[in-house]
């Protein structure tokens, strides 16, 4: 049979001629066994001319008609006249340079069904374009991970190298101090020297800690039964020693002994107390103070200082973070910014956690860390086991 519109030789219901959604009719041709061998569109509406007017060739109804043929599922169209249910599908059709989008709905129909198309290109489209400006989105940010990535592992192999010839110029500047014939303003030049090397050192040192931290699954602890009081007390003098014109307060109550890292929970302690006298007014003292709390153990160091500004607060321990402008504007920074992002990542190595409380009386930073560490990176190391067992 010729097609033909359905307003002409094909008769249908009133309903399918002047419904306004695209329908196609389609006749069933079945063997003698009545399996079926063939689908053929025989009519359409005046709704699906108008449509191969606008996403076709004009007057090319017929061409249009046999794009959406080549679309159709035959299994399923056979199952939907087999059974009576519906058939749902979605068809990507291209042609003239233009694509369109049309939800099918093939509904049985006599020996055959009708098929009627409901447009969904301008849904598709935009759907389309979301999700190209999401994978731009997506592609931008992995990229700029991975620049990331690599500026942080150059520059802690630029760190790592740095640290053999600044060791050489500290050396070098000690000896000369201590051995060679040099006026008052040699020394002085030289004692500058070294203590400007001496921050770099620290520098390099800062952004050793951050790339361990952040790319090899965290900064590695030597864990030994130690007394905190003890090296409390060994930080304390030592940077008094340094700041002989500020006033640094320790106070220890009760038993202090646990399984720590020494040296970096005394790099947690000067970092914190390094901060709080870069911060701190002048003519106040630091108080340190060590207690039991439950069955942790506390660190605390307080500045009376003025209170860090709120909106500071939420990002104080991340890395490459500056102090407040108050201070910055009574003392240049001497540091990157990485230090209390060290010490809150020294203090989770340990199992613990540090919190930082600034008000008008001051700032104070609370460490409270468990008696035995050696538990806790035992848990985390069983749990990392079975995580990555759980992935195989």
């Amino acid at each position: 049979m010729h097609k033909s519109s359905v307003s002409g030789k094909f008769r249908a219901g009133r309903q399918l001629v002047e419904s306004e959604t695209p329908c196609l009719v389609f006749e069933a041709t079945r063997a003698r066994d009545g399996a079926l061998k063939s689908l053929r569109c025989v009519g359409w509406n005046p709704s699906a001319e108008a449509c191969a007017l606008v996403h076709g060739t004009p007057c090319d109804m017929e061409r249009w008609v046999k794009r959406v043929e080549g679309l159709l599922d035959g299994a399923a169209c056979a199952r939907a006249l087999d059974t009576g249910e519906p058939y749902l599908a979605e068809l990507h059709c291209e042609l003239g340079g233009t694509e369109s989008w049309w939800q099918a709905t093939a509904v049985p129909r006599g020996e055959g069904f009708s098929l009627w198309l409901k447009n969904v290109t301008d849904a598709r489209c935009k759907d389309s374009k979301v999700r190209e400006a999401l994978e731009r989105a997506l592609a931008r940010e992995e990229r700029m991970a991975e620049e990331a990535a690599f500026r942080e592992r150059f520059i802690g192999v630029l760190g790592h190298d740095l640290r053999n010839p600044l060791s050489a110029v500290m050396v070098s500047v000690r000896a000369l101090c201590r051995y060679g014939s040099l006026s008052s303003t040699q020394q002085e030049l030289g004692q500058r020297i070294e203590a400007s090397a001496g921050r770099m050192s620290k520098m390099i040192s800062d952004i050793l800690d951050l790339t361990r931290a952040r790319q090899s699954g965290g900064i590695p602890l030597f864990l030994m039964p130690m007394q905190l009081s003890t090296m409390c007390q060994q930080v304390v003098g030592e940077l008094s020693a340094a700041s002989p014109d500020r006033c640094i307060l320790y106070d220890a109550q009760g038993d202090s002994e646990g399984v720590w890292d020494a040296e970096r929970l005394a790099q947690v302690l000067s970092n914190l107390v390094s901060n709080a006298l870069e911060h701190g007014g002048e003519e106040v003292p630091v108080i340190v103070r060590s207690y039991s709390q439950g069955d942790m153990q506390a660190l605390e160091v307080h500045n009376p200082g003025p209170p860090i500004p709120a909106d500071r607060l939420a990002t104080l321990f991340e890395p490459f973070q500056q102090g407040s402008p108050l201070a910055e504007g009574k003392r240049k920074r001497r540091g990157l910014g990485l230090g209390l992002y060290i010490v809150k990542e020294l203090v989770q190595a340990h199992g613990g956690q540090v919190s930082v409380h600034s008000a008008g009386e001051g700032t104070t930073f609370t460490v409270l860390l468990p008696r035995d560490a050696r538990q806790v990176m035992a848990g985390n190391h069983e749990q990392q086991e079975q995580t990555l067992w759980s992935r195989r």
